[in-house]
């Protein structure tokens, strides 16, 4: 009687599909070597160098090895900001040094994977990158440089040879969305707090053109190129004195209303276009929306999910899934000390329209950082693997260590550390 041998991938599987719902499963040993690769994942590691290494963290690639990390007293060195070209070919990132605790150059870097080459594109003693977005093209690298007083900003590109340096704008804050074609880009900036608000295309072809629109921005900060370039999102005051989630076309004129609220708002597309996120702001907060989520079909307008409390959320590449943060205070056990801030991970599956919390996690500062500020980040890095069927998250262990681990979209799996660090992405590809 012949046996049928089941392959140690599959048996496990099996057992992750037999799990019952809310089960957590720890990750067998096996998995890491046994499971299909999909892109690369970048983090930044605790001596402060970037890394480059496979969803099992196994034989790390460290990409630069000078780093020194900052104690008060001596000079530093150290990397940040790691961002990966859309084909997931390139890495951009940037070094900040200085002496005792400040800050007195900074340096930007491309490396490219393949080649196992990194240049240099950009260096200042004076100005200092803080925001890494690629041209959808792959050969430019946009980037807002603040001074060292933070009184201006700067937005700038870089060809990804080392020439090609072109001051593009100055705004404060400065918020921008490309169109699929690399050729223009939406632009915001402004605020109610530091100066007048102006929406414009810009293009950025041979010759910087800025064209101004008519309309006036409602507390908002990055607007949204739709992913197949057609239509725009951003957010206006309405003719009755509201304010309004709008749609445009790619012209800038008017299609429809998506939404009103009252105080602010945070949204971002579906990979495929045909879905739309936002936040509903029910308080006013110095930067990002805290409120009730919305994930609405444009073609039939129809707002088929929401949930309170969320604070920032990430599509999954398939437009199949919706990772979503409610942020909580936690008092630790020790009651002289200040209230953490731990998040909620939750899964919104959009064909079901079912949910469910993954987990609970203390985030790095790092990755606390880029939370109220991720309808801007969403287009310029990503947290998801390119199968959609995992992600990387940035925490605290119970010991204060900072750490990388990949998460299982499923929710069936315990999540598994990768490396110690303090911020990752996912490659696009």
């Amino acid at each position: 009687m012949m046996k049928k041998i089941i392959p140690l991938m599959m048996f496990a599987l099996f057992l992750v599909a037999c799990v019952p719902q809310g089960v957590q499963v720890p990750q067998s040993p096996l998995l890491p070597f046994l499971e299909r690769k999909v892109g690369l994942i970048s983090y930044i590691g605790l001596d402060g160098n970037v890394y480059i290494t496979d969803q099992s963290g196994n034989d790390p690639d460290a990409i630069t090895d000078d780093a020194v990390l900052p104690d008060g007293t001596g000079d530093f060195l150290f990397y940040q900001y790691p961002t990966w070209s859309h084909d997931g070919t390139q890495l951009a990132f940037v070094d900040a040094s200085g002496s005792a605790r400040s800050q007195t150059g900074a340096t930007m870097f491309i490396h490219a994977v393949d080649e196992g080459t990194t240049t240099e594109v950009f260096s200042s003693e004076s100005e200092f990158p803080f925001y890494l977005y690629w041209s959808p093209d792959n050969e430019q690298v946009t980037f807002l440089n603040s001074s060292a007083n933070g009184s201006t900003i700067v937005l700038q590109s870089a060809g990804v040879n080392g020439d090609g340096l072109v001051t593009l704008d100055t705004g404060s804050p400065f918020y921008w969305s490309w169109a699929p074609d690399g050729k223009t880009m939406i632009i915001h900036t402004g605020s109610e707090t530091t100066g007048p608000e102006r929406l414009a295309f810009l293009q950025v072809d041979s010759d910087i053109i800025e064209d101004s629109l008519e309309s006036t921005p409602a507390s908002f900060q990055a607007p949204a190129w739709s992913p197949d370039g057609s239509r725009i999102l951003l957010s206006r005051a309405s003719e009755n004195d509201g304010k309004e989630l709008v749609l445009l076309n790619s012209a800038g004129e008017f299609e429809k209303s998506i939404a009103t609220f009252d105080i602010n708002t945070a949204f971002a597309w579906s990979p495929d276009s045909e879905l739309v996120a936002h936040i509903e702001g029910s308080e006013a907060i110095s930067a990002g929306a805290l409120g009730t989520l919305h994930v609405t079909e444009l073609a039939t307008s129809e707002d088929f999910f929401q949930d309170t409390d969320v604070f920032a959320f990430f599509w999954s590449p398939d437009s199949r899934k919706l990772a979503y943060f409610k942020p909580l205070l936690v008092s630790p056990e020790d009651s002289q000390s200040d209230p953490q801030l731990v998040l909620e991970l939750h899964m919104l599956d959009t064909v079901s329209g079912e949910t469910k919390e993954l987990f609970t996690f203390r985030p790095t500062s790092q990755f606390s950082a880029i939370l109220p500020y991720f309808d801007q980040y969403h287009q310029s890095a990503t947290i998801w693997s390119p199968d959609s069927n995992n992600l990387v998250l940035s925490f605290v262990s119970q010991d204060g260590t900072p750490g990388i681990a990949v998460v299982a979209a499923s929710g069936q799996l315990e999540p598994r550390v990768i490396a110690q660090g303090f911020i990752a992405f996912w490659s696009w590809r």
